[in-house]
């Protein structure tokens, strides 16, 4: 990275108003890279992320807390979303850049907007003029215009789901967003949407169309020019009367008259009761057209506007970013310790095995270039080992060296002076070329299976000669004891015990649900105490603390957050 790069990234991060990464965030989202925490909260996480083939432009990508990912109903909803907002064609909301759900990640990308919302403009800057409010009619308007087009419903126009650029006013969050030819997203008489900005009809019978935004844009507007909702503030039951039966406040309305008649005359229209004596989108667009002169928001905005899109094209010429960050536990190049010369398979022989961890990926390069390399090698080294071990255990002159026949082999041996288990340096463990430490089975999905145990009925067919005893981990000793007597080794509690969940997905700080409980079943097993409450489902400190001290223990980064490695251990049987 040049000199001075670095300053430049967290100068333009602040600006925009996102905060570093931290270990154990995802490295890749789709065909994206995050690059920054753009927000969270209790329905998932958005990122400042840019695409890995180096297109132009940075994008928002919204994940979906893993909890919700897992329910096919959610799932469902989040695609209808995705589609809803496919089918927005206007030049006044973020584009829709891609959705899938891949590696435990359900996400959605739109394109990132550098501006700010009109909820903060407003608290920070104070009510607008009227000559911004009237730019507001104007292409806000034009937004609802292109969605009625094609027969979207925003159903959730506030403040601060408008966003002020450099470029102009863009609508944005179409969370709650509803074609007019599907269902709804929620069930039969649920309201959505923000009480002091929904429409009456909406309030009162849960129906809603253009109209229904009309009545929310106005109430927008209103905030915009006078720093107030138009029916007042106050709990949700107060606030949804209001507005479903009263006038809007007369003090508000009053001084709009006060500072431009014609404005305050076109948002009361708006704010009628009866949907149909509401104007029409392009209704608005026509009357703003006559007073629309500006194309400069007021100071201190169009100062903070400006700001954040040079911060924006500060990041975009910063392509050394994908390269900036430190790796997590995951995705850290793991470097297999010297071995003996072996002539490596073919590229492509040993296949792309489902479950391979990918590797660091250099900016520009695609990941169907960087894997068959890495599998080759992966391949040669697990050949030498299988070769090794069975040499040693086959030698006439081993003691227990020939196993009984249709035994499975739990412990491969190693060489004298080395652990049973290979590590990288820095104390990483090696995967296996199966994409898993020794002790797991790569699941075609991603997710780590139960590790296989010789002698457990889930792995082994029924054999009445008796399992050879493990081998020994003493440097120098892989021969059983002479006076140990053969028997069935018995499966670990924290496989037999803990079966909450198979996959692998990453867990830490404020997760919950059946990832959670797995994590502090397995550690409680073990003997690490998860804290006082117990396997509660919720990652908590005493989880965390419970997690560091249980990847220290095992030679992994004590970051706290369970990643395929540390699933990988944790399962295993020693």
């Amino acid at each position: 990275m040049p000199p001075g790069s670095a300053t430049s990234e967290a100068a333009a991060l602040r600006e925009i108003g996102a905060s570093p990464l931290r270990s154990g965030e995802p490295r890749r989202i789709g065909p994206y890279v995050p690059l920054a925490l753009l927000g969270s909260g209790g329905m998932g996480r958005v990122y400042l992320a840019r695409p890995t083939d180096d297109s132009p432009g940075l994008v928002a990508v919204k994940v979906i807390r893993p909890e919700y990912a897992d329910d096919l109903n959610f799932r469902r909803r989040f695609e209808r979303e995705a589609s809803v907002h496919a089918r927005v064609r206007t030049a006044h909301t973020p584009g829709l850049c891609g959705a899938g759900f891949e590696d435990a990640l359900l996400w959605m990308a739109t394109e990132y907007l550098p501006g700010i919302d009109l909820a903060d403009a407003v608290r920070e800057g104070g009510a607008l003029g009227t000559a911004a409010v009237w730019r507001l009619v104007a292409e806000l308007g034009q937004a609802l215009a292109d969605l009625a087009a094609v027969g979207i419903v925003h159903r959730d126009l506030k403040p601060s789901n408008v966003l002020l650029c450099v470029s102009g006013a863009y609508l944005i969050d179409f969370g709650l967003s509803k074609a007019v030819d599907a269902s709804a997203l929620t069930g039969t008489g649920i309201r959505v949407g923000t009480p002091a900005f929904m429409s009456p009809e909406h309030l009162r019978t849960g129906r809603s169309d253009t109209t229904s935004d009309v009545f929310s844009l106005a109430g927008t507007l209103i905030y915009a020019a006078t720093g107030r909702a138009p029916f007042g503030g106050g709990s949700g039951v107060d606030v949804m009367h209001r507005v479903a039966f009263e006038e809007p406040d007369a003090e508000v309305i009053g001084k709009i008259f006060a500072a431009d008649p014609a404005l305050g005359s076109l948002l009361s229209a708006c704010l009628a009761k009866d949907p149909g004596r509401r104007p029409a989108p392009r209704d608005l667009i026509d009357t703003a057209a006559a007073h629309t002169g500006t194309t400069c928001w007021p100071e201190p905005l169009g100062g903070r506007a400006r700001a954040r899109q040079q911060a924006y094209e500060e990041l975009c010429r910063l392509p050394a970013w994908l390269d900036a960050r430190p790796p997590a536990e995951e995705d850290a190049p793991r470097t297999p310790p010297p071995s003996p010369p072996v002539v490596a398979a073919p590229v492509g022989a040993a296949g792309d095995a489902p479950g391979t961890p990918p590797e660091p990926l250099p900016a520009g390069v695609r990941a169907s270039r960087r894997r068959k390399p890495v599998l080759a090698v992966a391949a040669g080294v697990t050949l030498c080992a299988v070769a090794a071990g069975t040499f040693v255990l086959t030698r006439p002159d081993t003691p227990g060296g020939t196993a009984a026949p249709g035994a499975r082999v739990a412990t491969a041996p190693t060489a004298p002076g080395a652990d049973a288990r290979a590590s990288a340096p820095g104390g990483r463990e090696r995967p296996s070329p199966s994409g898993g430490s020794a002790g797991g089975a790569a699941h075609p999905d991603g997710g780590a299976e139960r590790p296989e145990v010789s002698g457990s009925p889930a792995s082994d067919p029924p054999d009445s000669s008796p399992s050879p005893p493990a081998a020994s981990n003493t440097p120098g000793d892989i021969s059983p004891s002479p006076t140990s007597s053969p028997s069935a080794p018995t499966t670990a509690a924290w496989i037999t015990d803990c079966t909450h969940y198979s996959g692998n997905g990453r867990t830490g700080q404020g997760d919950s649900g059946k990832r959670v409980l797995q994590v502090q079943c397995m550690l409680t097993k073990r003997g690490y105490s998860v804290g006082s409450t117990g396997a509660d489902g919720e990652f908590g400190p005493g989880t965390e603390s419970a997690v560091r001290a249980f990847q220290s223990a095992k030679g992994l980064d004590a970051d706290g957050v369970v990643g395929r490695q540390t699933w990988t251990a944790l399962r295993d049987t020693a």
